[in-house]
């Protein structure tokens, strides 16, 4: 029995009765949160509703990753709000964590074991060795729900940890610290508040204030708290420092149930309580997962797959579960200096949406995925980005608690404002939306920058100068020449799609010019991409496979960063000699240097369809699939806010995005049948009933009923609705070679 499948029974045992309009199994059931926390994919098991602003989830302590789990690693805490696939820490705010027996330092309690560990979307469970403790959560939107069912003890205890954090508090881990907060008891009321400042997580110097409320059902027969000495002090109601707590003591009876419903603000204490008193004004722990599930249930019915394994099955809807976790919508949350806090800032009834985390990565695979199936949501998040220019000054790469990380390579913001507007997105002032990534396009946020910018892009006016970021413009170590200048080259296009209509013809010109930059750094005796210098010379020394984040490359080497010219490959082909030699050249950087959870390789395998040979993009595709599975070590590599999650439902529904652009390629689906919602009753239907690892090749192709004899398609051609058949066989053949997908250098395709 997997453990989806288990926590209904799970449940039932507990509660005493069946859920109640519980299907036998359901889209839920195929979801394993578990998935991807062992290795790199830095995922948490916990619960959180679609986009929810909380998302409770066990912690287990230094070492745990940037989503405070491991599978195999003993829990610490159960902490209210995480963030799922990011590289560096963030959160962990105010852990809950239940024992019995004695406290020692309650700061380092620390299980021994567990046993009963399940979850799935909107539930989570576990029993905590020694203390056998078995905890349950669920979530609203806003408020985290704790179930502690405890055994026959004297001394059962609810440990509140105010200054917990995901990676600890010890200096030496790249983590935010506790600097400064208080902790008050109110017995009488079962209630526990209070605040604490952070500082750090992902950057030095940052600092954010987070206040909580936690409410029980159960009136505590005692209670203590401690300083910064970590010593419990019985009977003590209130505490200030960094590293400081609450306990409440219980003497509880076999199988007594304590509840706590925990709520936190960036706002204030009145705000934590609202949430409280609005979402979750009982203590049905059950009703509140029943809604949490039902949630779940529609979030995921945006997509339906038929046929596959039960093993492909767990990893799509997984992934689908993963790519609604984030960004969170914090829209009664919004920053004060945009009006002030108190239910809605300066943005109006307008949502806000925080913990873009990092576009440099969703732009690929998460934006385009948002946009045909949840379009409301993704209109949001455009609008959320353009009010970061209007009320900051700029769009960013990434953002989380009201301030600007730091920008990765370009300004990817423009490809999902262009892919936004190619492809009709509506709510959007298309115009606002030019002056934002106009200004990434030609302002210098620091001329003179020696380390990566918040805003803007690094070294811009030099771009523009030289026609590329030479590698010895900086004494920064990690210039990433050749990797910025592609970047800043495709967000170029991706600014033209707007400036041709909302830009002066100057804008255009000039945009024009520099969207074919990439040939600035085409060394065609090597055969890669590779560096310059200012004075035009070639960087040395150049290994083509010297993997960096260094004076070249980001994340990668010149196999990885030769291909990344998503809006112009013909042009590239050209470069390469023409087809055949292209094709030569790919296949040897697919099957030998290509990773498809590292996001500048992420479009290899597809860009075979614009040299006619849609065959190898589906031999490829399929071949991809490898390196995931349904196992807790099943994400390859760190899942970057659901990119990498996203880039698996699209490989496995068979379609592909060209970020920035208005069409998709056609690859090997895994599934029979898939169907997307599309919103107000629209369907993208996509049958291929021979579909299977035998059978990975489309020898022929029906859009709507009619023959359609290329590998892509356009976002009008199924926006509005559409059947997409394939026929699947187990030999390569000639479908699609011949009609290859609009690029800048052969745009003029039906």
């Amino acid at each position: 029995m997997t453990r989806q499948l288990a926590i209904l029974g799970l449940i039932a045992c507990l509660s005493g009765a069946a859920m109640p309009g519980f299907a036998e199994t359901s889209k839920l059931d195929h979801v394993d949160p578990f998935l991807g926390t062992l290795g790199g994919g830095n995922v948490f098991p916990g619960v959180s509703l679609p986009f929810g602003f909380i998302q409770v989830s066990p912690d287990t302590g230094p070492g745990s990753g940037a989503a405070g789990y491991k599978f195999d690693k003993p829990i610490r805490g159960f902490s209210q709000q995480h963030i799922s696939g990011m590289g560096g820490p963030l959160f962990g705010h105010i852990a809950l964590l239940p024992i019995t027996g004695g406290l020692g330092q309650p700061a380092k309690l620390v299980s021994s074991g567990k046993s009963d560990e399940a979850a799935g979307p909107g539930y989570y469970q576990v029993r905590l060795a020694p203390w056998d403790v078995l905890v349950g959560l669920t979530a609203t939107r806003h408020v985290a729900l704790h179930r502690h069912t405890f055994p026959a003890h004297a001394q059962s205890r609810v440990v509140i940890n105010v200054g917990h954090v995901l990676y600890g508090t010890g200096k030496g881990w790249s983590s935010a610290q506790p600097i400064g907060g208080e902790v008050r008891i109110d017995a009488a009321r079962r209630e526990v508040t209070g605040h604490m400042t952070y500082q750090g997580a992902r950057s030095s110097t940052r600092t954010w204030k987070v206040y909580f409320v936690a409410q029980l059902d159960t009136a505590p027969d005692s209670f203590g708290s401690w300083d910064d000495t970590g010593k419990p002090d019985d009977g003590e109601s209130a505490s200030q420092g960094n590293e400081i707590g609450a306990y409440l003591n219980f003497k509880t009876a076999a199988g007594q149930v304590v509840h706590s419903k925990v709520a936190v603000s960036y706002q204030s204490l009145a705000q934590a309580r609202s949430y409280i008193q609005e979402e979750a004004p009982g203590w049905d722990f059950n009703v509140a997962h029943a809604q949490a599930r039902q949630a779940w249930t529609t979030a995921l019915d945006t997509i339906t797959v038929e046929g596959g394994t039960e093993d492909q099955k767990r990893q799509f809807y997984t992934a689908l579960y993963r790519l609604h976790l984030t960004p969170n919508d914090w829209s009664r949350e919004q920053p004060a200096h945009h009006g002030g806090y108190g239910g809605y800032g300066g943005y109006g009834e307008q949502a806000y949406y925080e913990n873009i985390l990092c576009m440099w990565d969703t732009f690929r695979t998460v934006n385009p995925l948002l946009t045909l199936i949840q379009p409301k949501v993704q209109t949001d998040i455009v609008n959320t980005i353009l009010n970061h220019y209007q009320y900051d000054g700029w769009t960013g790469d990434a953002h989380s608690v009201y301030q600007f990380e730091h920008v990765q390579n370009g300004s990817s913001a423009d490809v999902i404002v262009a892919d936004g507007y190619v492809k009709q997105l509506p709510g959007i002032d298309w115009r606002l939306a030019y002056r934002a990534i106009r200004k990434n396009a030609f302002v210098d946020h620091n001329p003179k920058a020696d380390n990566r910018p918040n805003q803007g892009r690094f070294r811009l006016d030099d771009y523009r100068r030289y026609g590329y970021v030479p590698t010895d413009i900086s004494s920064y170590k990690a210039v990433q020449g050749v990797s910025r200048t592609l970047e800043y080259v495709h967000n170029d296009a991706a600014v033209l799609t707007l400036a041709r209509e909302f830009g002066s013809p100057a804008d255009v010109a000039e945009l024009e010019r520099r969207q074919l930059g990439y040939r600035n750094l085409w060394d065609p005796s090597v055969g890669f991409m590779r560096g310059k210098r200012r004075d035009g010379s070639w960087h040395t020394p150049f290994d083509p496979v010297k993997d960096e984040t260094g004076p070249q490359y980001y994340e990668g080497h010149a196999w990885t960063w030769s291909w990344h010219v998503p809006h112009d490959v013909q042009g590239l082909i050209n470069l390469l000699g023409g087809n055949k030699p292209f094709v030569d050249k790919l296949t040897t950087a697919v099957e030998h240097h290509y990773e498809p959870y590292n996001e500048p390789g992420m479009l290899q395998t597809f860009m075979f369809i614009h040299a006619g040979r849609p065959d190898l993009t589906q031999h490829y595709a399929r071949q991809a699939l490898r390196y995931f599975s349904s196992k807790p070590d099943g994400l390859p590599g760190n899942d970057d806010s659901a990119t990498t999650s996203a880039w698996l439902i699209w490989n496995m529904l068979g379609i592909y995005p060209n970020a920035g652009q208005d069409f998709y390629y056609i690859g090997s689906p895994t599934f029979t049948k898939a169907t997307l919602q599309l919103g107000n009753g629209r369907r993208l239907v996509i049958n291929a009933p021979a579909a299977s690892a035998d059978n990975p090749y489309v020898g022929a192709a029906r859009l709507d009923g009619k023959a359609w004899p290329q590998a892509w398609l356009r976002h009008q051609q199924i926006s509005a609705g559409a059947e997409l058949h394939l026929h699947m066989q187990s030999k390569p053949g000639r479908w699609g070679a011949e009609l290859p997908p609009p690029s800048v250098s052969s745009p003029a395709q039906p």
